[in-house]
C-alpha cells in the first residue's frame, strides 16, 4: 500500500503484481514493469460482500469482446477504435485517443498540459503521472500576482507533462509504434475535424477571453468574423499536423527539444519564468498506486500528486465504517452520510496533500496509513447522524482559488483485458488562453491549481496536486470497473457515487452514470445539485443543519467501463455528449494460393 518513487522514461515501472491472465506485455517482457519495492505490504485478497451484484450495462451500453472505448469526443473514440481494430492493444488505443483529444476537443484535450493513468495488466496496476510542474525558477510573488489577475497569461504555465506520459505509456505497455498511434490525430489535424457541439459550446462559453488572442482568432473565428466557429465546422490545423507529426518521429524529444520547445517558450515572452531546461528536464513517473478496500472490492485509483485518489479512498472508506449502504437510497441519512463523508474527505485533499517527490519515505507511509484509514479522520471529527457538522469545525477554514472543472476522462479495455483509465486536462477551459503559435500547442494554467495554504504551496520544479483520478475497481481479483471522469473538486464525489450507484443499488451502468450527483467539497460549505430535491427531503436536511447551493449544475462526465466476464460495457455520459464504441472483430487475412495451385 505504499507509493513507489517514481521513474522517468527509461527507468523501470512501479507496479503491484497481480495473479496472471491472458494480456501480454509489448514483447515478451521488454517493458514489463519491475517489482513494487512494496509489493510485500500489498493488501490480501478479499471477496465482496455477500449480496453484491455488479450486473450487466444496461439498454444504452455498447458491449462487446474485442474492445471498447468511451471517450467526450465520438471522432477521439473512433481513433481509439480504429487502432484496436488494427491489433493495437488498451494503451495503443488510448494513446491515440489522447493525442485525438489534443486536435478535436482543444479546450481540454491537449498536448500542452498534463494527466494521469492507471493501466491494468496480468502483472498489476501502473500508475502514469504526467502532471505539469512549476518552472524551476518559479517566484511566490510573480505566483502571487498571477492569482490575483485570474490565474492566467505567461506566468500560470507550467511545464507540460502529457507528451512525455503518452510516449512513456506508449514504449512501456504499447504493441503498435508510437508513429502508427499518433497517425488518426495527425490525419484529423491535417485532413480536418468535425467541432462537435459540445466543442463549440467551450469555445463560445470563453470567446471573450480567447478573441483576444489572434492565434486563436486565426484558427477558430468563422473566416471574415470575430465569432467562434459553430458545431459542423470541418477545421484544419496544420502546424498541429506538424507538431504531432514531429512527437510521432522523435518521440518525447519531439516536443521537449527544437522546434517544438522554442515555439512554446516563445509564446510566453521574454520576461517567461520557463526555460529550455525545464523542459528538456521534464519526466513523466511511473508511482505505485492507491490501494483500499470498499465492502470487499479491492479499489486501485492514482496516488499523489492527485489528491482526487486520496479524497475517494477516505469518503469510500468512512461511508463503509458507517454503513451507508444500509441507508434507505436517496433518503435524508443517505446524503447526509454522503456530504459528511465528502467534508472530511475533501478538507484533507485542499489541505494535505503535496507532490510526493517532496516526501520522506516514512512520511510518505505514514500519509498512506492515513488515507486508507477511515479512522485517521473519524476520529478526529466523527460524523453525527442528524447534525451537519460545519466545514470550519473540521479544518480553519481559508478562500482558496476556485479548481477548475475544465478536463476530460476516458476509457479503453482491450479484447484480452488490458484496460486503461485515463483523465487529461489543460486545468481551466484552454488553459492559459495562449497558444504557442508556430506548433499550435494551446498551454496550461496549472501553476494556478497550488494553493495559498496548506502543503500544496508554489515552489519551482514541484508538480502542483490535481482532483483527478482515474480509477479501477477488482472483484476477487478481476477487473470489473474502469471508473474517471472530469470535474475539478466534484471528480472524486462523481466517482463515489457511479461506483455505489452499481455496488451498493445494484444498478447498471448506464443508469449508474446518468443517475442525479450531489457535491460536497468542503469549501464552500454547501450542497451543490444538478437536479432539485424533492422539497420533504430538503426541509429535512435542512432541518440538520445543511445549506445548499444557490444554482443547479451539471456534475462530471463519467464515461465508464463495466466488465462481466469477457464481455466489456461501455458507455458514454450524456452530460458531454460523448460516444462509447465497440471493436469489431479482427477479419483473418486471406488464404494465399501459389501459381501451381
Amino acid at each position: 500500500m505504499l507509493l513507489g518513487a517514481g521513474c522517468d522514461a527509461a527507468g523501470g515501472a512501479t507496479s503491484a503484481p497481480r495473479p496472471p491472465s491472458s494480456v501480454a506485455p509489448k514483447a515478451a517482457g521488454a517493458h514489463a514493469p519491475a517489482p513494487s519495492a512494496s509489493s510485500s505490504l500489498a493488501t490480501p485478497t478479499r471477496s465482496p460482500e455477500p449480496g453484491i451484484v455488479i450486473r450487466g450495462g444496461g439498454r444504452n451500453v455498447v458491449a462487446g469482446r474485442h474492445g471498447v472505448v468511451t471517450s467526450v469526443e465520438s471522432q477521439a473514440t473512433r481513433a481509439g477504435i480504429g487502432i484496436l481494430e488494427r491489433g493495437g492493444n488498451a494503451v495503443d488505443a488510448a494513446v491515440a485517443v489522447a493525442f485525438a483529444l489534443a486536435v478535436t476537443h482543444p479546450s481540454a484535450g491537449n498536448l500542452g498540459g498534463g494527466g494521469f493513468m492507471l493501466v491494468s495488466r496480468d502483472d498489476g496496476v501502473t500508475a502514469i503521472d504526467f502532471r505539469e510542474s512549476a518552472p524551476a525558477k518559479l517566484p511566490r510573488a510573480r505566483f502571487d500576482r498571477m492569482i490575483a489577475s485570474g490565474g492566467a497569461g505567461p506566468d500560470s504555465v507550467a511545464v507540460p507533462g502529457t507528451p512525455a506520459g503518452l510516449c512513456l505509456a506508449q514504449e512501456r505497455f504499447g504493441r503498435l509504434t508510437l508513429a502508427e498511434v499518433i497517425e488518426p490525430a495527425i490525419d484529423l489535424a491535417r485532413r480536418g475535424y468535425v467541432v462537435g457541439a459540445r466543442q463549440a459550446l467551450a469555445l463560445e462559453w470563453s470567446w471573450l477571453i480567447l478573441r483576444q488572442n489572434p492565434a486563436f482568432l486565426a484558427r477558430f473565428a468563422r473566416p471574415g468574423t470575430r465569432d467562434p466557429v459553430a458545431a459542423g465546422t470541418r477545421l484544419t490545423q496544420p502546424k498541429l499536423a506538424k507538431t504531432l507529426a514531429s512527437i510521432a518521429e522523435r518521440g518525447r524529444a519531439g516536443f521537449y527539444e527544437g522546434a517544438v520547445a522554442a515555439s512554446v517558450l516563445d509564446s510566453l515572452g521574454r520576461g517567461r519564468l520557463m526555460t529550455p531546461d525545464d523542459l528538456t528536464s521534464y519526466r513523466a513517473k511511473t508511482r505505485e498506486p492507491l490501494r483500499f478496500w470498499y465492502r470487499g472490492l479491492e479499489v486501485v485509483t492514482m496516488p499523489p500528486p492527485s489528491a482526487g485518489g486520496v479524497a475517494l479512498a477516505l469518503t469510500l472508506s468512512m461511508l463503509e465504517t458507517e454503513r451507508a449502504h444500509t441507508a434507505p437510497p436517496d433518503s435524508a441519512l443517505a446524503v447526509h452520510l454522503l456530504v459528511e463523508a465528502a467534508k472530511r474527505a475533501h478538507a484533507e485533499r485542499r489541505f494535505g496533500v503535496v507532490d510526493p517527490d517532496v516526501l520522506g519515505p516514512g512520511e510518505l507511509e505514514a500519509r498512506v496509513r492515513r488515507w486508507t484509514s477511515p479512522n485517521s479522520l473519524l476520529s478526529e471529527h466523527p460524523i453525527v447522524r442528524g447534525q451537519a457538522v460545519r466545514s470550519e469545525r473540521i479544518h480553519p477554514l481559508f478562500t482558496p482559488p476556485r479548481e477548475d472543472e475544465n478536463t476530460t476522462h476516458f476509457s479503453v479495455v482491450d479484447a484480452a483485458g488490458m484496460a486503461v483509465s485515463c483523465t487529461v486536462t489543460l486545468s481551466a477551459s484552454f488553459g492559459a488562453k495562449l497558444i504557442a503559435d508556430d506548433s499550435g500547442v494551446i498551454l496550461n494554467n496549472a501553476v494556478a491549481s497550488f494553493s495559498i495554504a496548506g502543503d500544496n504551496l508554489p515552489t519551482g520544479g514541484r508538480r502542483t496536486v490535481s482532483s483527478m483520478a482515474p480509477t479501477l475497481v477488482f472483484a476477487d481479483q478481476k477487473l470489473v470497473l474502469v471508473l474517471g471522469s472530469p470535474g475539478g473538486d466534484t471528480i472524486p464525489n462523481t466517482i463515489t457515487q457511479v461506483l455505489r450507484n452499481i455496488v451498493d443499488r445494484g444498478m447498471t451502468l448506464d443508469a449508474a452514470v446518468d443517475a442525479p450527483r450531489i457535491h460536497h467539497g468542503f469549501i464552500p460549505d454547501q450542497i451543490r445539485l444538478e437536479r432539485p430535491l424533492a422539497p420533504p427531503l430538503r426541509r429535512e436536511l435542512e432541518q440538520m443543519g445543511h445549506r445548499f447551493a444557490p444554482h443547479r449544475s451539471r456534475i462530471g462526465d463519467a464515461n465508464s467501463i463495466l466488465l462481466d466476464g469477457a464481455t466489456a460495457h461501455a458507455y458514454a455520459d450524456r452530460r458531454e455528449g460523448g460516444l462509447a464504441l465497440a471493436a469489431k472483430p479482427r477479419k483473418p487475412p486471406k488464404p494465399t494460393t501459389s501459381p501451381a495451385e
